[in-house]
């Protein structure tokens, strides 16, 4: 957890299948066992952060969320930020029945005033726990289901008719051209008209800006909400080029630093994580409730 939030184009932007579980397979892992797989990874991840290491950080994440951390280390390296210690609070298990791998859960908690919706993966037996997503929801999940011991029940890619894997495709269409599928909000129907606007306003400066959105290849997962729906973890990938007639219009700096060197002369290319939270329900469209977004790679020529 080590995160600075910002938007190459004001867009606020987003992972893709789950493993089915049976109803009565054994928990991922007991929640004293989750517990103390919190604390080793807040633990270790203070120690990475405070002085930028890569490979430590690369013990306790991976994926998507190991890029984007990656990259932010990089920024604040360049920036010269120092870090501060994090502690989570308050934190909420959920913790879905599984038979095969990967074995994942989730965990609601806070660092200060800011929401976390922890996810974390085991790939293989004996294999390390390791955090794969952490957006950052609007406001307090509810409404996840849990059986008579306290257990999540986990949905398949294809279980709802608004299939949990299919939600980053569907997600990355609505950001590229407005169309309909998901529900309306900030993150998908304003952030499109907000690219379009940036579009526009891009130009008549000499930029032509070209974004392109696709669904990450890093699977999503789900858990069964108690509407009948799901909560989805999920990744969109944003590519966006821009190509300029005048130097000195568009700057390296803001989320790119420490990505790129040099000024942008002709071009500037930028690749961008978003991981996102959705609340599917058995019909209708996925509503967003939470996002982290990172710009992963850039070049300047």
């Amino acid at each position: 957890m080590f995160r600075h939030i910002s938007a190459l184009t004001a867009v606020l932007l987003p992972l893709a299948a789950c493993g089915g579980s049976p109803a009565m397979a054994a928990p991922a892992v007991t929640k004293d066992r989750a517990a103390q797989l919190l604390a080793h990874y807040q633990s270790v991840n203070n120690r990475a952060n405070s002085t930028f290491d890569e490979k430590l950080l690369a013990t306790v994440e991976t994926g998507a969320q190991l890029d984007m951390d990656r990259a932010e280390y990089r920024r604040r390296a360049a920036a010269k930020e120092k870090s501060t210690p994090f502690a989570y609070t308050a934190p909420a298990y959920y913790i879905p029945r599984q038979s095969g791998f990967p074995k994942w859960f989730a965990v609601t908690a806070t660092t200060g005033k800011t929401r976390h919706a922890l996810l974390f993966t085991q790939d293989r037996p004996d294999g390390p726990w390791l955090l794969t997503a952490d957006p950052f929801p609007t406001a307090t999940i509810t409404g996840v289901a849990l059986d008579k011991d306290g257990y999540a029940t986990a949905v398949g890619p294809d279980d709802l008719k608004q299939a949990p894997g299919k939600i980053a495709a569907m997600h990355a269409a609505t950001l590229s051209n407005g169309t309909s599928g998901m529900a309306p909000g900030p993150y998908t129907t304003q952030a499109h008209a907000a690219l379009v606007k940036a579009e526009s306003a891009l130009k008549n400066r000499g930029v032509t800006l070209t974004s392109d959105f696709r669904p990450d290849p890093q699977r999503a997962f789900a858990l069964r909400t108690t509407d009948g729906g799901a909560l989805v973890w999920y990744v969109v990938r944003q590519s966006e080029t821009y190509d300029v007639t005048k130097q000195g219009v568009i700057g390296s700096g803001g989320d790119l630093t420490g990505l790129i060197n040099g000024k942008v002369r002709h071009r500037l290319a930028t690749t961008a994580l978003t991981q996102y939270l959705a609340l599917v329900p058995a019909q209708g469209g996925a509503r967003v409730v939470g996002s982290y977004r990172k710009a992963i790679q850039a070049t300047a020529s």
